[in-house]
């Protein structure tokens, strides 16, 4: 069974020597060579298991006694709302390079040190609206342990995405410096504006744990070495280490009415409108029937059509992310639509089959929330039927894949055509399949 590395550094926080007499996997090596035999490889497979961060008892107890990859995947719904590592849908993506989840602000500080520490998530892509965002917890600290970069639209080029300040990003819900010096920059693009902006690219984290130097005095610094306990609290109070959560935003309100007059009659949107000046309860009644009788297939429709820019910044997020061989952590609110889309691609591009992608989606069927970047909650839109909205079911992703295959043949199609081509593609398979993580 593949088993996953999680640990931030091989050998981090131990001398050469100490690492040397501890770990298997840096013993000289057998007199016999590669061909070592099938006890030796699990020898080492379970010390390799043994390199989990201390920070989650009990994964790293799992660890020890030979613990499986399953047990991390088990971890990973354990700690995310309706959470699950891509392998689970597709074996050939090995674990703890992609998650996904529901709004993941409500994970334990157990929970997040293990997933910045051992699952070593460096990138959140945070596919909500900023109302949404708004609700998060101030205490959360996962996304405490993260610096905001927001995709925003320029005015001036179309279809473009700039990453400016995201006005979110307070003490409360971003306390954290921006990610480590040597990330990569964004690159410069000129502007009218006298605002520092850059064009949009894939720039994941790539912060490492803190290493900064004790401040604790030599009186207490000696009497911290005195027993193990006072070094296992000082161990526990280190900083998470850094992450960087990219806030590009699938679902807007101006982007939703706009995709939906295209998709409904001129003649009744006309009439819509007048009749907004005079009765909104008598508008409402004339759009509601066609985003009802729409229901989740004509919204994915919508968010893939309208949202073309922030599809393939996410893609070349997730990429950047792949290559520099971070994990990377994606979500919405329910985590089952706009999530789902984004899912549904990584996984096509993996090579997934569209049974394995309708199998993915699905499991979110269990989890009934409407999340609709609080349009559900706008008077317009009193009278939506919230039960076509809060289901997964996989005839809503079948329908999807097949609007895909009329309109662009594949995903692959989609994709390319929202500017992520096949070059990138491929690089962005060979990184989530590859063995050399």
């Amino acid at each position: 069974m593949r088993l996953i590395r999680t640990a931030p550094r091989h050998g981090a926080g131990r001398s050469r020597l100490l690492h040397q007499q501890r770990c298997a996997c840096c013993l000289p090596a057998s007199p016999t060579g590669s061909g070592a035999a099938p006890a030796a490889l699990s020898s080492a497979s379970a010390a390799t298991m043994a390199h989990l961060s201390s920070a989650s008892a009990p994964t790293a107890a799992a660890a020890s006694n030979g613990g499986t990859a399953a047990e991390v995947l088990a971890r990973v719904r354990k700690a995310l709302p309706n959470g699950r590592d891509l392998s689970e849908a597709f074996p050939a993506i090995p674990p703890g390079r992609v998650v996904r989840c529901a709004n993941p602000a409500v994970a334990s500080p157990e929970d997040s040190a293990f997933l910045l520490r051992e699952l070593r998530v460096r990138d959140l892509i945070d596919l909500r609206a900023a109302e949404e965002i708004r609700e998060d917890d101030p205490g959360s600290a996962l996304m405490a342990a993260t610096s905001m970069r927001l995709y925003a639209r320029g005015w001036l080029a179309p279809g473009q995405l700039f990453v400016r300040p995201d006005p979110l990003a307070s003490a409360a819900t971003s306390p954290r410096r921006p990610a480590a010096p040597d990330a990569p920059a964004t690159t410069s693009t000129p502007t009218p504006t006298p605002t520092p902006t850059s064009t949009a690219t894939s720039a994941p984290s790539t912060a490492a744990p803190s290493t900064a130097p004790s401040t604790t005095t030599p009186a207490a610094a000696a009497a911290s070495t005195s027993t193990a306990a006072s070094t296992s609290a000082s161990t526990s109070a280190e900083p998470l280490p850094a992450a960087t959560r990219h806030h590009i935003s699938l679902l807007d309100r101006g982007r939703y009415y706009l995709a939906l007059a295209a998709r409904i009659p001129a003649a009744t949107t006309a009439a819509a409108l007048l009749t907004n000046l005079v009765s909104k309860p008598a508008a409402r009644r004339l759009l509601l029937p066609y985003v009802n009788g729409g229901g989740l297939p004509l919204l994915y429709e919508m968010l893939l059509e309208s949202s073309r820019p922030e599809m393939r910044q996410v893609m070349e997020v997730l990429l950047a992310a792949a290559e520099a061989r971070h994990c990377v952590l994606f979500f919405c609110r329910a985590g089952k639509d706009r999530t789902g889309l984004v899912a549904a691609a990584v996984l096509a591009v993996a090579g997934a089959s569209e049974e394995q992608i309708v199998a993915d989606y699905a499991r979110s069927d269990a989890f009934h929330r409407v999340a609709l970047a609080g349009l559900e909650s706008r008077e317009e839109l009193a009278g939506l039927d919230m039960s076509l909205f809060e289901r997964a079911p996989p005839e809503v992703m079948a329908a999807t894949l097949a609007y895909v295959r009329r309109r662009y043949g594949s995903m692959a199609g989609y994709l390319e055509s929202v500017g992520f081509g096949r070059d990138k593609q491929e690089r962005l398979r060979a990184a989530l399949t590859s063995s050399d993580w």
